[in-house]
């Protein structure tokens, strides 16, 4: 009779911790990720070279000449002919690095 008890309370914890992950994970997800910055500015290609825009679309600001958007992956190019999004003059620094700058 004793053991079936212990038995009854080892299983009630374990439900009650598996009710707790499943609370956790669902606040978790609900929470979601935090939004990322609004964009600045936008890169695109400008006649075989990297541009700055603003966030709008107005713009060149800037032309690197230096980065031929030839050169670079098919991904990269596909991504400029779309416009890639910068958040701030940090985000800005490492893409135009990551193109050669």
């Amino acid at each position: 009779m004793q053991n079936r008890q212990i038995r009854r309370v080892y299983l009630s914890l374990l439900a009650a911790a598996a009710v707790l992950c499943i609370a956790a994970g669902m606040v978790w997800f609900l929470r979601g990720q935090p939004s990322p910055a609004p964009a600045r500015y936008l890169l695109k290609d400008s006649g075989g070279h990297v541009a700055l825009y603003t966030a709008d679309g107005t713009g060149p600001l800037a032309i690197y000449e230096g980065i031929y958007t030839h050169l670079l992956p098919e991904s990269d190019v596909l991504a400029l002919q779309q416009g890639v999004q910068v958040a701030d003059e940090v985000e800005l620094q490492r893409r135009l690095e990551d193109y050669g700058l």
